[in-house]
């Protein structure tokens, strides 16, 4: 990466707009690993109610806005967003998503309309919860649509090819408008185990059996990622073991674990501050997510060199190749277990993905993804210098 300009030779500042920002979670830790990058090359500005990344040169606003409902939340974190960045006065303001009322560059790490289209909003509820999640989903697809909508908007980042579509489709964003970054993955944290001692070592030291072949799940909201699917497809493949790493609800998920006959076989842990160690200890990646933009964890899971079993889907559609470092199978638990079952059986099937998976995470290196967000910076940077100072923050 290029040397750091100075800041009075810095060709723009930056404000960047998002609830939160820190290493957990998904879009919160690619906006981390960017920004770090970006804040070494110009003046970074983070508009966030939270920002946990201490080793970064950059300046922090906080944002306060109540935190529930989630409709309420995003209304009040938007507005209270915009008087701070009329006040810092960055050259362009980047957002994701709609988490700003508008912005000169949004990152589209999800697509609202897109979901709701598919799946009615739901990410798993009855009765009054299906009904809430059904209007809030429509007021989100509202704040999207209008932040999409915008003529202040002079550039966005979408991170799969499939999410770009969806833009184009669901807001009528013009395709010269979008530039396809993908999130992206640091290799020298997610990496395999050295080799067969090591992985059993860090088995021990996890609590994982260690003969048995394992297949990881990482992620929260369980329903909308096929956690089920992941419980009923081991049921279906003996001396095959589960690890579901994450926040979700254990004792329900466990539950059903128990009634489909994989009980014993399935270990909840919640969330680990080195979740590098389970992939590491891993023999596959099962990921049977409804929807994604592009999720980070089979890209660490690619890193980790686990062949990935998932469905296409935006993200996935474009790391799996078929029988190379993985596969993309329909919906439901017995494609699932067809595919685990041959990794368990095959050991030359399995070593030779494992390479594969690594290999086709080197494209995805966050010094490459930061240089790309950056180009796409600099566009949105010159077109605001061009625009008149009123449409900046209309």
């Amino acid at each position: 990466m290029p040397a750091a300009a100075p800041p009075d030779q810095s060709p723009f500042s930056l404000a960047f707009v998002a609830h939160a920002v820190h290493r957990r979670g998904g879009m919160e830790r690619a906006a981390c690993e960017v920004l770090a990058r970006v804040a070494r090359r110009v003046p970074v500005t983070v508009i966030a109610s939270a920002c946990d990344m201490p080793e970064a040169s950059l300046r922090f606003e906080r944002v306060t806005a109540p935190q529930r409902p989630a409709v309420l939340r995003t209304w009040a974190f938007a507005r209270a967003a915009r008087t701070i960045e009329t006040r810092v006065g960055a050259t362009i303001t980047n957002a994701i998503g709609a988490a700003a009322i508008d912005a000169d560059v949004i990152t589209a790490q999800f697509c609202h309309a897109a979901f709701t289209a598919r799946f009615g909003g739901l990410r798993g509820g009855r009765g009054l919860r299906a009904l809430y999640q059904r209007v809030s989903g429509a007021r989100f697809v509202a704040e999207e649509r209008h932040a999409y909508g915008s003529r202040r908007l002079k550039q966005v980042i979408a991170v799969s090819q499939g999410t770009a579509r969806e833009l184009q489709e669901m807001y009528g964003v013009a395709e010269e408008r979008i530039t396809v970054v993908p999130n992206g993955v640091d290799r020298t944290v997610f990496a395999p185990a050295a080799d067969g001692e090591a992985k059993a070592a860090l088995r021990t030291k996890l609590g994982l059996p260690a003969d048995a072949f394992l297949a990881l799940f990482v992620g929260g909201d369980w329903e909308r990622k096929g956690v089920r699917d992941a419980i009923a497809a081991i049921a279906g493949v003996p001396d095959a073991h589960l690890v579901v790493l994450g926040r979700g609800d254990a004792e329900a998920f466990g539950a059903y674990a128990a009634r489909v006959g994989s009980g014993r076989r399935v270990s909840f842990v919640p969330p680990s501050p080195s979740p590098e160690q389970f992939y590491a200890a891993c023999d596959c990646f099962v990921f049977p997510s409804r929807y994604e933009a592009f999720s980070l964890v089979t890209l660490e899971a690619a890193a980790s060199g686990l062949p990935i079993i998932a469905h296409a889907i935006n993200g996935t559609e474009e790391l799996v190749a078929a029988d190379h470092n993985g596969w993309l199978v329909p919906f439901g638990p017995d494609a699932l277990a067809e595919k685990v079952l041959r990794l368990r059986d095959d050991a030359a099937v399995r070593a030779r993905m494992s390479v594969a998976a690594t290999q086709s995470a080197v494209r995805y290196d966050w010094d490459r993804i930061a240089d790309e967000q950056f180009a796409v910076f600099t566009r949105a940077a010159a077109e605001a210098r061009q625009a008149p100072r009123a449409m900046r923050t209309r």
